[in-house]
């Protein structure tokens, strides 16, 4: 039996975001399933396959947004306990990144209350 040859770089930075999408689209699915452990991805096929090939961001893409909507709620929520257009101004002068892009990532993680 033959050794299997170690893989290409590019087999490599294949697998990552075929990885990467299929963790996405298992969230997804347990949280379509009713788990309260799993993360609505708001993501459906058509998502999953842009993530594999490529061509749809990825979390790690996406960080920066949450950690920002984390940050956030973690600093303003004694004044701003709900999402609103004075809080959303603010947040837009402070976000160093494309703030309409990022915008529905930042309030997702404003909106979600943490333990602690």
């Amino acid at each position: 039996m033959a050794a299997s040859k170690p893989y290409t770089a590019d087999e490599l930075s294949g697998w990552e975001r075929v990885k990467k999408a299929f963790e996405n689209d298992w969230e997804q699915t347990k949280a379509d399933f009713g788990s309260r452990e799993a993360r609505d991805m708001n993501q459906d096929v058509d998502d999953t396959v842009k993530q594999m090939a490529g061509s749809e961001n990825a979390f790690e893409n996406r960080e920066q947004a949450f950690r920002f909507g984390f940050a956030s709620q973690k600093r303003h929520h004694g004044e701003y306990p709900a999402w609103n257009d004075t809080l959303e101004t603010r947040l837009r002068s402070e976000y160093d990144g494309d703030y309409d892009r990022d915008r529905a990532y930042i309030r997702h993680a404003y909106n979600r209350r943490y333990a602690g």
